[in-house]
């Protein structure tokens, strides 16, 4: 029965999309409203014609996203590995992690993605058996039809787009789900789980000073030698360098916003000592946050920056 409202959704899905609206004129950015739903909350559905070369710099996010490929091949690199992209892949971003996904210049992307957070995500990717290593699926034409009523439909009506929204994500899940009944099963690894934990907690503490392995280890109610290596073995890299990159991330994104001065990042990104944060930076960059900030930041003369 449930199964079947879906097919009837998506029916009338189909049906509007046919007959009211195509993608492909232009590219469409839907920001979805700042929403008190707990269980999933949609920041961003848009679609793009063009992947843009901004976007193809390793980078990390704070959220979870999905990107539906309509057209061309390109590459996904991740800490856990490199996936080849082409047209009906569906791949998966988790919160914090640094990747990279680009086109070929012969074959390039067209494509819609949602961002996302929520409580019941991490139960969702469970059951659909998303994880770290298997994060690419194909779509269906259930599924792209309602990746396009997503992106078509939220902006009509912006005063519940947010319910709107979460609904199509929850339909969304929920087609997946059904895809995965029949297919073999993915065990769910519990070490990926203590690490999705993790950078969530990471993500909600970068600006404190005292953050550190053993925090989130007790956090987590493990030992920290334990969760040490685990964190390594999933991500690929040493936790300390991870945080350093996060902060390094949180600081480039709040310098380009042009609202604070360079004290008040730090503090931002958990370093009391502006010359410690300097220093990070600088490493990071091969830069200071001032030099960033004079190249990068037009309208520098709100905040100028600070001598380092």
């Amino acid at each position: 029965m449930f199964y079947k409202a879906i097919d009837f959704f998506l029916q009338m899905c189909y049906n509007y999309i046919m007959n009211n609206a195509k993608l492909g004129a232009k590219d469409i950015y839907n920001f979805i409203n700042p929403s008190d739903l707990k269980d999933i909350s949609v920041i961003e559905a848009a679609y793009r014609k063009k992947h843009p070369e901004v976007s193809k710099k390793p980078m990390a996010k704070s959220y979870f996203a999905l990107h539906l490929i309509l057209k061309g091949e390109g590459m996904l690199i991740t800490p856990n590995g490199e996936y080849p992209l082409k047209k009906n892949d569906i791949f998966v971003r988790f919160p914090g992690e640094v990747i990279t996904y680009y086109d070929y210049d012969e074959t390039p992307f067209r494509y819609i993605f949602v961002t996302f957070t929520g409580a019941t995500v991490i139960s969702y990717f469970k059951r659909v058996g998303i994880t770290y290593t298997n994060r690419i699926f194909k779509t269906s034409d259930e599924l792209t039809r309602l990746f396009r009523l997503l992106v078509l439909k939220s902006c009509e009506y912006p005063e519940v787009n947010d319910m709107f929204a979460a609904g199509c994500m929850h339909l969304i899940f929920a087609d997946l789900a059904r895809q995965s009944v029949s297919q073999p099963k993915v065990k769910y690894d519990v070490k990926e789980s203590y690490v999705l934990n993790a950078i969530n907690f990471i993500q909600l503490h970068l600006d404190d000073s005292e953050l550190s392995a053993d925090y989130v280890a007790q956090y987590l109610n493990l030992n920290t030698d334990y969760f040490l290596r685990v964190f390594r073995g999933v991500m690929g890299t040493a936790f300390s360098k991870y945080i350093v990159a996060k902060r390094m991330s949180l600081a480039i994104s709040l310098m380009d916003d042009g609202e604070l001065s360079i004290r008040e990042i730090a503090l931002q990104c958990g370093y009391e000592d502006p010359s410690y944060f300097t220093k990070s930076f600088r490493n990071a960059y091969n830069q200071s946050p001032s030099e960033y900030m004079k190249k990068h930041i037009g309208h520098i003369g709100k905040n100028p920056p600070e001598k380092e």
